[in-house]
């Protein structure tokens, strides 16, 4: 029952940090992608704030579990939802949960004249 705490853990920390990851993006963009791929800031909020309470939820009836062997009974529905809901997050942010928006520029000069590569 140990083993199953610790992973039980792992994945409520890794649901919060998560949540709070898309969460704060939407107000403060950490670089880490190109400035053409953005995010829908409404659903991107949401699921954000969705995953912090489910992470949460499920610490707190985690510690719970501890002194109360009611609360015991609710872990693994709990740890298969959290799964699933991961798993589910995962596909949103992969495809739908950012867009490429194609500004129009043309690429940077390089300082050729012309489409020759001659030098002369």
């Amino acid at each position: 029952m140990l083993l199953f705490y610790v992973f039980f853990y792992v994945l409520s920390a890794l649901l919060v940090f998560q949540g709070l990851h898309i969460a704060a993006e939407v107000t403060d963009p950490l670089g880490t992608v190109p400035e053409e791929v953005g995010q829908t800031p409404s659903s991107s909020l949401g699921w954000g704030s969705f995953l912090v309470a489910y992470g949460t939820l499920c610490i707190v009836i985690a510690l719970l579990s501890h002194a109360y062997e009611y609360f015991g009974s609710a872990l693994r529905p709990l740890m298969g939802a959290g799964l699933v809901i991961l798993a589910v997050y995962g596909a949103w942010v992969v495809f739908k949960g950012r867009t490429v928006r194609y500004l129009g520029e043309a690429a940077a000069d390089m300082g050729h004249e012309g489409h020759s590569h001659n030098s002369h």
